[in-house]
């Protein structure tokens, strides 16, 4: 049998917006039938890039449709002007997708887009598995626990799991509303692991949807060891702009480091003079997003996502 990647059966929702890609059109994937459905998601921020759909394609050539058991519905590439200009929002509206839900069916380019995820995505749809990451910015490693899908999100290898904050304007949030059984999963990056982070993300969808009965049990990958829960995540973010430079890289995240250790430092654009250092702050740091690159960065940008081992609080 030809992989289920050759099989899938492509619908293309017009957006009416025209890019550089021509005119453009929202692809959803399908297989299967009876039993129960799943989609799967990725790039609803464009910053995140093609990470996600590539575990996405990695999944498909792994089966075929002999293996399902239930429908998968598959959602490469959510916000496409977002991707092509490589900015977490599309520059048309700069709305966030992932605050947008249940959209407007006549609003702007975004408010249209999370309409018709939340509408001809979801139909018929038992569990949603919405892939997020590091992108051409940053790599991170953890996955979020929602109400009722903590299962799902522990068939993803990531070494850290955070409780969701409840968001009904998230695609999974809203999804969780109708009843669906959700999993959100921030895994990868750019970098020289992303290869890896690939076939870790298409192992844990392989993993999950064995789970939930839509693909044979016997094809399941073996169990992962169960993430470390965090608490107290913070966000570090420059006071002022300049140059970026890390003190850790890709290999880092996913660890647990000390009380100040240096992470990164801010740097005057034109003389280099240190003007901020990014250190740890609890006894137990976990690393869940960092900047593995040297960067020009505005005030206010996301440096770095750190939180604290749920035993050590």
């Amino acid at each position: 049998m030809a992989a289920l990647r050759q099989s899938m059966i492509w619908r293309g929702i017009p957006l009416g917006t025209t890019s550089a890609w021509g005119g453009t059109e929202l692809l959803l994937g399908e297989a299967g039938a009876d039993g129960p459905g799943v989609l799967i998601t990725a790039g609803i921020h464009g910053d995140e890039g093609p990470w996600g759909g590539w575990a996405i394609h990695k999944l498909l050539e792994r089966l075929d449709e002999n293996d399902l058991r239930g429908f998968i519905r598959v959602l490469p590439l959510a916000n496409p002007l977002a991707l092509q200009a490589d900015k977490r929002n599309a520059p048309i509206d700069q709305l966030d997708l992932n605050r947008a839900f249940p959209g407007d069916p006549t609003g702007s380019y975004t408010e249209r887009l999370a309409h018709i995820l939340a509408t001809a995505a979801l139909e018929n749809i038992d569990y949603v598995i919405d892939l997020h990451g590091g992108g051409s910015w940053c790599v991170n490693a953890f996955v979020f626990e929602m109400a009722g899908g903590r299962e799902l999100s522990l068939c993803f290898p990531a070494p850290f799991i955070v409780e969701a904050p409840a968001r009904d304007v998230s695609l999974t949030g809203y999804a969780h509303s109708l009843g669906m059984t959700v999993a959100a999963v921030e895994m990868g990056g750019r970098g020289q692991f992303e290869e890896e982070w690939a076939e870790k993300i298409a192992a844990g969808l392989l993993r999950a949807l064995c789970q939930v009965g839509v693909v044979d049990a016997r094809l399941a990958p073996p169990p992962v060891e169960p993430p470390l829960p965090v608490v107290n995540s913070v966000v570090l973010r420059p006071n002022q702009g300049g140059i970026f430079v890390p003190a850790v890289r890709a290999g880092q995240i996913g660890t647990v480091v000390e009380k100040d250790r240096l992470l990164g430092q801010m740097l005057h654009p034109a003389t280099y003079a240190l003007l901020e250092e990014f250190r740890a702050p609890y006894d137990q740091t976990a690393m869940l997003l960092l900047r593995p690159f040297m960067a020009q960065l505005e005030a206010g940008a996301m440096t770095y996502v750190l939180a604290e081992p749920a035993g050590k609080a």
